[in-house]
């Protein structure tokens, strides 16, 4: 018995090489997109609550342009907005639950200054991060660095935004 030509080359002919790499194509295209989806997702509220700090600190903050935002989480969370008002001079505006602060940069220590208070209080030790905050219920710079290079401990040291007064120091858990 001999079988048709049709049976033939349904027995002889397998998915063609060019499904598969279409398959594969789109499977990765699929899980492509699916990544993209869930890490806008994730940032979504973060986002959306820095685009709300910067549009207050634009509107009643008396900035006019803004250069940086921060999220300080301490004692209580507080966006601080970096910028510059209408006449082209630095401010800081710390937006708090209870409201808002907003203060000219020249009025305190701006971030190099704390730098080199930090340097006097801690000679060689290594800055990991500095950050503008609220500490105390006044402004704040936190700043948080390492104490001891070999076992990498780190502490954070907090300080006044207006004198550069040292607050208070954490020393971190280590290992």
């Amino acid at each position: 018995m001999s079988l048709s030509r049709l049976e033939d080359r349904r027995r002889t002919h397998g998915i063609p090489a060019w499904r598969y790499i279409l398959l594969a194509a789109l499977f990765l295209l699929f899980l492509c997109v699916a990544f993209f989806v869930y890490v806008r997702s994730a940032d979504a509220e973060y986002t959306a609550d820095e685009r709300k700090a910067i549009r207050l600190a634009l509107s009643e903050g008396g900035l006019a342009n803004v250069d940086a935002t921060y999220k300080h989480v301490w004692e209580e969370t507080v966006w601080v907005v970096i910028g510059t008002d209408a006449q082209g001079d630095k401010r800081i505006v710390w937006e708090r639950e209870s409201g808002i602060s907003a203060e000219q940069m020249s009025a305190g220590y701006d971030e190099d200054q704390i730098v080199s208070r930090f340097r006097i209080d801690h000679p060689g030790d290594d800055i990991v991060r500095i950050l503008p905050g609220w500490f105390q219920n006044e402004p704040a710079w936190e700043i948080r660095y390492v104490t001891d290079a070999a076992s990498k401990l780190q502490a954070i040291d907090f300080y006044q935004f207006h004198s550069g007064e040292h607050l208070k120091t954490y020393d971190l858990p280590g290992k």
